[in-house]
């Protein structure tokens, strides 16, 4: 990434997470991406690391909006500190038809109007259980593709 951030006003990191709140309202997966620059790195449990807004858009969004239709993330709060903010989310979905709810804390560095990196926080242990606990979900977890992304990150996982 030959991108250099620099310090953005507080009105353009408000702005960010206007639009962050607005795109996982939906979701709307267009949104999401547009968050995003075209260099962008993810960094997050479960998903291996993610480089590119292509690569987020087939290996992140739309296998884990496949798989949760209705997840949707609520902004808690945030803060910015010149080109980075700090988004704490609260996430809500349905699996097999039961609630699951977490929450995490997402880091954007941002060039521009766009990420070039984002780390995610949370604790997936949760998500993991939860899939593994409720055995009717788990066609829709290998038609989504997730398990691709998930078996990469345990002991001894490979992609395939």
């Amino acid at each position: 990434m030959n991108v250099s951030a620099a310090a953005i006003p507080d009105r353009d990191a408000a702005r960010f997470v206007e639009r962050f709140g607005d795109a996982w309202a939906g979701p709307h997966p267009e949104a999401l991406l547009d968050l995003l620059h075209p260099e962008v790195r993810l960094l997050q449990p479960i998903f291996g690391p993610t480089t590119g807004r292509a690569a987020a858009d087939g290996g992140f969004v739309r296998p884990l909006l496949r798989f949760l239709p209705d997840l949707r993330l609520r902004v808690a709060r945030w803060s910015a500190v010149g080109d980075v903010v700090f988004i704490e989310w609260n996430a809500s979905a349905t699996l097999a038809g039961r609630p699951l709810r977490w929450s995490g804390v997402d880091r954007f560095l941002l060039a521009g109007e766009r990420a070039i990196e984002r780390v995610a926080y949370f604790d997936a242990l949760p998500l993991f259980m939860a899939v593994l606990l409720r055995p009717s979900c788990w066609p829709a977890f290998r038609r989504s593709g997730l398990w691709r992304s998930w078996r990469t990150m345990l002991p001894g996982g490979r992609a395939s």
